[in-house]
């Protein structure tokens, strides 16, 4: 599960480090532009933006199961301290 969160977060951070690059690149706007709509449609973008967000989902889930069970643990030695 976190190798998958890990390549994903690479893979949007990668996406946003040569989007930058091209922003920042000595070009025209017009040029810069065609240059990011280009490489978008290169990217399939939505593939990965629906692949992030389904990791996210999941990390988030799984963050909220561990909450409850330490909540659950936490009412126990409330209700029964030793």
């Amino acid at each position: 599960m976190s190798d998958k969160r890990f390549v994903h977060g690479l893979l949007f951070g990668g996406l946003l480090g040569a989007a930058l690059g091209l922003v920042f690149a000595p070009a025209t706007g017009e040029k810069t532009r065609d240059k990011i709509k280009n490489k978008l449609k290169d990217l399939e973008l939505d593939q990965i933006i629906d692949e992030f967000v389904e990791a996210f989902e999941e990390g988030k889930k799984e963050a909220e199961k561990e909450l409850e069970k330490e909540l659950e643990e936490e009412n126990k030695d409330v209700r029964n301290p030793d």
